[in-house]
């Protein structure tokens, strides 16, 4: 989760989907999310975070009841991140769609950590997955959306991957210039984007500069920049 000036963003949302997975992968109820907040502000005070985020881990204790792990982490996605743009590579996948385990956020990502460091390791920032059906689904640390002329789209969830809480924010965002919404988006259609961008809980909105081959100037993607905007302000609490 970001933290921003010292203020959790989105918690309510983050909160709502940490026991709506721990119902789902059976962890019994624990601590619960009463009390979350001030947890999580006890940690952001402690290690004197400004600008970071906090990780909330729940996992399995004594006699099956959830424990609770609240950890803090860097942001390192800055202005200077964001002018640069992101580069993601194509990884190729089998069909998902009867894994709905991945559709929870859970510590099983080796699959998605492993992506991401062969990714940064080939001058790459992020996997983009496809599957064999020539579907995007996602990428191994982001969400991805594709700017079109009369629309934005990212994928469905019951492709067969995360519902992240940025997703779930940009979905919902109103006033901007074309409608946001969740779809097919396919390998052949992504190659007619205008602009492409990714998002998850700690970095915001990223802009991508390229994918494989393809470049994109970022200083041009107009609607991607509106978009961090609009989240930006959701963020700090200025939108619905």
């Amino acid at each position: 989760m970001r933290v921003r000036s010292g203020r959790v963003e989105f918690l309510e949302r983050h909160a709502a989907r940490l026991e709506r997975d721990a119902k789902a992968v059976g962890l019994a109820a624990g601590l619960g999310t009463t009390g979350l907040a001030g947890r999580c502000a006890a940690c952001v005070a402690a290690n004197g975070v400004v600008d970071g985020g906090v990780k909330v881990v729940w996992f399995a204790g004594e006699g099956g009841l959830a424990e609770e792990v609240i950890s803090n982490r860097p942001h390192a996605y800055g202005v200077e991140a964001v002018a640069r743009g992101f580069r993601l590579i194509t990884r190729r996948c089998e069909a998902r769609e009867a894994r709905v385990w991945w559709r929870h956020k859970t510590l099983d990502y080796g699959v998605h950590a492993e992506a991401k460091r062969a990714a940064v390791a080939a001058g790459f920032d992020d996997a983009l997955w496809i599957d064999e059906g020539g579907r995007v689904l996602e990428a191994a640390t982001t969400t991805v959306f594709a700017v079109f002329r009369d629309e934005i789209v990212t994928p469905e969830v019951s492709a067969g991957l995360l519902p992240g809480v940025a997703r779930e924010v940009v979905l919902g965002l109103e006033g901007i210039s074309r409608p946001v919404r969740a779809g097919e988006l396919t390998e052949v259609r992504l190659r007619e984007a205008a602009e492409i961008f990714v998002t998850n809980a700690l970095m915001g909105v990223m802009p991508v500069r390229g994918w494989d081959a393809r470049a994109f100037d970022v200083s041009r993607c107009v609607v991607t920049r509106e978009v961090a905007v609009a989240f930006d302000r959701a963020a700090l609490g200025l939108l619905p």
